[in-house]
């Protein structure tokens, strides 16, 4: 600000405007070195740059596309022209762009030449075929591997690393509802409505701090399930709290076209097709049955972070895999499968098991001599655990992870990533770690036993301590949270002030205007003069904005932020 005078003063003057200020785009063209030194990091869509930036090269260092899949080439050059460098990030195997509204290719002029970006569905695609890409294989959302060793399997050909969790609860869990066979349940079975709205109540109640979503597959069943939904909730006021929509993780009913970033800790996914009138499954699956219905699919169950639960009139059994060719179809016979099995069975391309090398063996052999029950090479993708020690009398309990520097500890590429990140990530999951040092082990082998065996001792002690002896062996050891994942309560509003209902805006005295603009923002939100004077007058029930009712809530704003 002291190397850009003018800019700072331009900037200084247009913050003490109360109206007729320059927009964001001429300030922007004026002030650039200021404003983006006040504001380095600029959020908005493709879209918006345009409308929202001067057409000034270079205005920014870096920018930055998330969910680059969606993003179609030409939307992606006004923010490409604004900066100096481009990141790049987005999955392939997720949604595509929406093209609805583009022109049809056979309705455009012909021309000699092909446009630089044509063949490209999005800038992903068109900079994976100019540059070779980094590929970000650790998966990190899925805090239980079967949430997402299916995708993993049939999507991502096993090429994601995940981290097994020490809790033996079912995280996928699949629900067969009966439907009875009428006219008008092919695209959303009556009797799934009832079974979705029975768990999202009893989520509602029986884990309240746990954010909750529900995808369906077609768009008819979702407005059916919300309908449901909200005459559910008006009978059950005790639960306004978890249906809050100012929660930081909201509650929502979505079909799985518009569910792309979000993430919640549990998911029910709710199938909504069914069979006709005299028992046939017609194969009516919405965008599943078209290209790239996998995609979508695939969007669909890897959203949950800790449970998902599945609701289908039918089974996998249900569907006949020579029916129709469409990927998507095939994926969803096979995840109701998977889903019916507890998230075990990964359909017709099951993995081999992964053999011990002979220092493994030789640590597995010894311990269990010694009466500790191992699990060898426990986990489903290329990253598994060596041995996992089980609690001695609660079946299924996993109370260890004990690593040995093997052949799956050499081929890790870093020692960041054999040394610190596997157990950092393992220790957020809720595992006690302990590692066992090849050469350690064949110097001092009755030694790192007896190490071994201490470090075993202590994590049965901490599993009895956190869960008593009494608990359920298949109850969830979640791990805690990452503090960015902590639901942040709801502040209420205080009791809303006697102030009545009038016809005109001069009725109002202006302590009273004030002391409605201080209620609307005693629940803690912050808002803008826009938001709360929108608000002061839904609660006024003023529905035309007059010029004389503006200026008076205007007013009382001023009032209430002066003190």
């Amino acid at each position: 600000m002291n190397t850009y005078v003018d800019e700072a003063d331009l900037v200084r003057r247009e913050c003490g405007k109360k109206y007729r200020g320059l927009s964001i785009r001429k300030l922007l063209s004026q002030a650039p070195h200021v404003l983006t030194t006040l504001r380095p990091c600029w959020m908005a869509s493709p879209l918006s740059v345009s409308h929202l930036l001067p057409a000034q090269r270079g205005l920014f260092d870096v920018v930055l596309f998330d969910e680059a899949s969606q993003v179609l080439p030409h939307d992606a050059v006004p923010a490409l022209f604004r900066a100096n460098r481009a990141v790049v990030a987005g999955d392939r195997h997720q949604l595509p762009p929406t093209t609805f509204f583009s022109a049809d290719e056979e309705l455009e002029l012909e021309s000699d030449e092909e446009a630089p970006a044509a063949g490209f569905e999005s800038i992903l695609d068109l900079m994976s075929g100019l540059f070779e890409p980094w590929s970000l294989d650790w998966h990190y959302r899925s805090l239980d591997e079967s949430l997402i060793s299916f995708s993993n399997r049939h999507i991502y050909s096993d090429r994601l690393v995940t981290f097994p969790g020490p809790s033996t609860h079912r995280a996928v869990v699949h629900h067969l509802v009966d439907q009875p066979f009428m006219d008008g349940q092919e695209d959303s079975v009556s009797a799934e409505v009832v079974k979705v709205v029975e768990q999202v109540l009893q989520h509602a109640r029986e884990h309240p701090s746990d954010s909750l979503g529900v995808i369906t597959l077609g768009i008819k069943h979702q407005k059916r399930v919300q309908r449901a939904l909200d005459e559910a909730i008006r009978e059950r006021p005790e639960l306004d709290v978890f249906f809050d929509e100012r929660r930081r993780e909201r509650f929502f009913v979505k079909n799985l076209e518009r569910v792309q970033g979000d993430e919640r800790d549990a998911i029910i996914l709710s199938v909504g097709y069914g069979k006709d009138r005299s028992g046939k499954l017609p194969y009516r699956f919405g965008p599943l049955l078209y290209e790239g219905g996998e995609r979508r699919l695939n969007v669909a169950i890897t959203r949950a972070r800790h449970r998902m639960t599945v609701v289908s009139s039918f089974d996998h059994r249900d569907m006949d895999p020579a029916r129709s060719r469409a990927r998507g179809v095939e994926l969803l016979r096979l995840y109701l499968g998977f889903a019916a099995s507890f998230g075990r069975d990964l359909g017709q391309e099951q993995g081999a098991d992964v053999p011990l090398n002979e220092f493994e063996q030789a640590v597995h052999d010894a311990l269990t001599a010694e009466g500790v029950r191992l699990l060898p090479q426990w986990g489903v993708s290329r990253y598994r655990i060596d041995l996992v020690a089980q609690h001695p009398d609660r079946e299924g309990a996993l109370v260890l992870a004990i690593e040995c520097d093997g052949a799956s500890y050499h081929s890790s590429p870093t020692a960041r990533d054999r040394d610190r990140l596997r157990q950092q990530h393992l220790e957020a999951r809720g595992w006690r770690f302990h590692r066992i040092w090849s050469t350690d082990w064949f110097l001092h082998r009755e030694d790192e036993v007896r190490r071994t065996l201490e470090a075993y001792r202590e994590a049965v002690r901490a599993a009895d301590a956190e869960h008593g002896p009494g608990n359920n062996p298949h109850a969830s050891a979640r791990p805690k949270r990452e503090p960015r994942a902590v639901l942040t309560p709801v502040r209420r509003r205080a009791e809303r002030p006697n102030v009545p209902i009038r016809d005109s805006i001069d009725q109002y005295s202006q302590a009273e205007l004030v002391r409605m603009v201080r209620w609307v923002g005693s629940d803690g939100l912050l808002r803008t003069d826009e938001q709360l004077v929108e608000e002061v007058m839904d609660e006024l029930n003023f529905a035309r904005r007059g010029a004389r009712i503006l200026a008076r809530i205007q007013e009382a704003i001023d009032l209430a932020r002066a003190g």
